[in-house]
């Protein structure tokens, strides 16, 4: 009798299925594998003290520098002011007299925009004007105060328009 050893063995290559659901049983366990391996050394990287630090030291450096420059910027526009303050109400002296100068062109040409007061030694010149055109309109007002010594009498002030300027004189007495 003639034996015939015919062993059932199952095989991959037998079955295509079973292959390919193989396959993608691989494919998605290697798929989760490696997302967890990335989203895990995320995760440490971002609650790692060290890495807050940094990030926390670069947002700090770069809302410096933003305050630093937003500084600049607001102390250039005040010594723009200063600067036009200085060309508006100017003082000058002679051997005779103290001059307050105040130029009336940016005043809107009328010495009304000028107001001259004192306190004791302190003479007080204060500006306004209005500048701009249709509905870009604003206000400029000048503030400038004096004080002076001794020798002069403010009771004594006179005030004229000499072309474009406003001039105050102060005597000074001997």
């Amino acid at each position: 009798m003639e034996e015939n050893n015919n062993h059932h063995v199952c095989t991959i290559e037998r079955h295509p299925i079973l292959k390919h659901l193989l396959y993608g049983l691989m494919a998605l366990i290697g798929a989760f594998l490696a997302f967890y391996v990335v989203t895990d050394w995320y995760f440490k990287a971002m609650l790692n003290p060290v890495n807050q630090m940094k990030r926390m030291d670069k947002f700090i450096e770069k809302r410096d520098k933003q305050m630093e420059k937003a500084f600049k910027k607001a102390f250039r526009g005040t010594e723009r002011l200063q600067e036009r303050a200085n060309h508006i109400i100017r003082l000058e002296q002679d051997d005779d007299a103290y001059k307050v100068l105040v130029d009336l062109v940016p005043l809107n040409d009328s010495e009304k925009n000028v107001e001259v007061r004192t306190n004791g030694n302190i003479l007080t010149v204060k500006a306004a004007g209005i500048h701009g055109f249709g509905e870009r309109k604003s206000l400029v007002e000048f503030t400038q105060s004096y004080m002076f010594g001794d020798n002069v009498d403010l009771s004594k002030l006179t005030k004229e328009r000499k072309g474009d300027m406003y001039v105050i004189t102060v005597p000074i007495e001997d």
